[in-house]
């Protein structure tokens, strides 16, 4: 009696049809994913071009003239996000020495919420520096910048404010 081992290929075949055309799928869709990173990192690329864009210095001003109440000078009431003021200055060149001004900074920490005051400063009579500036904190729910006469003549006075966008 003989022993055959029959071989048939057949099989072996077949399976390596198969095994190619899952080789090919996966080669496309690594074609595919090559593709699309290409394409987010010029999204990416899009998206670092506009938050580099983005802190640009702007300003904002203005003549107020006091009147004996707390007058708004500047007020950003409600930002849209994140804002960040930078410094406001006033130029109190008009004062003579029978005069006082205060200025006035607040602040909120929720929105809608009630005006924190951060700062007062008291000026008597012309400062020394006659275009003084104040410090403002970056907030995400608005602040304020206010002046009043309390004492002498009411007068016209120039402001700024500026601030990153």
């Amino acid at each position: 009696m003989r022993v055959y081992n029959v071989y048939d290929d057949a099989f072996v075949l077949a399976q390596l049809v198969i095994i190619i055309a899952a080789l090919v799928v996966i080669d496309n869709e690594i074609a595919d994913l090559d593709a699309d990173i290409v394409l987010l990192q010029a999204d990416v690329d899009a998206i670092a071009v506009l938050v580099e864009a983005e802190a640009i210095l702007e300003e904002t001003g203005g003549t107020i003239t006091t009147d004996g109440t707390e007058q708004n000078v500047y007020i950003n009431n409600a930002p849209a996000g994140v804002y960040k003021p930078l410094w406001f200055n006033i130029n109190l060149t008009p004062m003579t020495v029978a005069e006082t001004v205060v200025i006035r900074t607040y602040h909120r920490n929720v929105a809608g919420g009630a005006w924190v005051q951060d700062d007062a400063e008291p000026f008597v009579g012309p400062p020394v520096n006659l275009l003084p500036w104040v410090k403002l904190h970056p907030t995400r729910f608005g602040c304020r910048v206010t002046v009043r006469t309390t004492a002498g003549t009411n007068r016209a006075y120039i402001w700024e404010v500026f601030y990153e966008v």
